[in-house]
């Protein structure tokens, strides 16, 4: 059987095993785990254990610089581990069968794959809201956002639960989806291991100003394609789903698309506001500051998220999901057929 055949099928497999389990984070070598492993481990033996006397002066170009470079070979180290580990895996079971090899490309694809569970993951913010249940809320809504949730009312945690299903369908499930069909699993994990990067230190702050821009600059242009295939994705979801506006999303997402730092961030972001009609952006503490962010939408003050807008986003989410996965399988099988051709 041909491999790029052999991939259809692997790939189909996978997708529908992230349905069944979701990201198998309780898997004991989970691959995500093995890189934040790493990158924690060289985090540590490059930039010691605390910040205390690493402030840069404006003339320690020589210690930017140094930093800068750990940064991209920590980078190179796990991008070339997830990428040379899973080829090395597809390779052996290969030489074993061909079932060997789906069965395998099925299981690595589904620990890239984020779709289940960032439903289940944002589904008992949800409940909680609707039981009235504020403290319950806020403490389901910490495991999935960054930021300080102690002190935010309804319509913040609704606010915050939107934006993170916007911004998860893009950089946990189209991006790993595009790269799992355009190389596989080599391909898809080389990915994830950029994202680990980006989301462990590819902070602006003094520590890793330095040492994770590469990280942070690859995740961006990793994530163009796939950003914008998004808000697409999301305009075509909101065309097929009852109380929701294809184009007004457009109109939102071509307006305020560029209003947020991140040059990918703003496009699923302000189409999924503009699909659900309500604002999103705004100030958010992160770690006790106070961060003013760009508004997204054009609701106003009394059109605020709630638990209904969570529902549709989570519906818009799975129908972009299953609008992704069939884009991909009509590809690989044309590619099949032409090579049969």
């Amino acid at each position: 059987m041909g491999i790029i055949r052999l991939h259809l099928y692997g790939f189909f497999a996978g997708f529908l095993l992230d349905l069944i389990i979701g990201d198998p984070h309780w898997f004991i070598i989970h691959p995500v785990r093995l890189y934040g492993g790493l990158i924690a481990l060289l985090d540590k033996l490059f930039l010691g254990a605390s910040d205390k006397g690493r402030h840069k002066e404006a003339g320690e170009r020589q210690l930017i610089l140094s930093e800068y470079a750990t940064g991209v070979f920590t980078l190179a180290i796990v991008v070339l581990i997830a990428g040379a580990g899973s080829a090395l895996i597809l390779y052996l079971c290969y030489r074993i069968s061909d079932l060997a090899f789906m069965i395998a490309e099925a299981i690595l694809t589904c620990t890239a794959l984020s779709g289940s569970s960032l439903i289940r993951e944002t589904t008992p913010v949800r409940r909680a809201l609707e039981d009235n249940d504020i403290g319950e809320a806020r403490r389901r809504l910490s495991f999935v956002v960054g930021r300080d949730t102690d002190h935010l009312l309804c319509d913040e945690i609704a606010r915050a639960t939107v934006e993170t299903l916007a911004e998860n369908l893009s950089d946990g499930i189209i991006s790993p989806l595009f790269f799992l069909a355009l190389g596989g699993p080599c391909a898809g994990l080389a990915f994830k291991a950029v994202s680990t990067a980006d989301s462990m230190i590819g902070y602006k702050s003094r520590r890793y100003y330095s040492f994770g821009r590469a990280s942070a600059r690859t995740d961006d242009l990793l994530n163009l394609l796939p950003a914008r295939l998004s808000a697409l994705l999301i305009m075509a979801a909101s065309f097929l789903l009852k109380g929701c506006s294809a184009s007004r999303a457009f109109k939102v997402c071509r307006r305020d698309h560029g209003r947020t730092e991140s040059p990918n961030a703003g496009y699923p972001e302000s189409a999924m506001a503009g699909s659900l009609g309500i604002r999103l952006g705004g100030a958010a503490s992160y770690n006790g500051s106070m961060i003013e962010r760009p508004c997204l939408g054009e609701g106003s003050s009394d059109k605020e998220p709630d638990c209904k807008a969570i529902v549709t986003a989570q519906r818009i989410v799975r129908l972009s999901t299953l609008l992704m996965e069939i884009i991909c399988l009509f590809v690989l099988y044309f590619t099949v057929i032409c090579c049969r051709a």
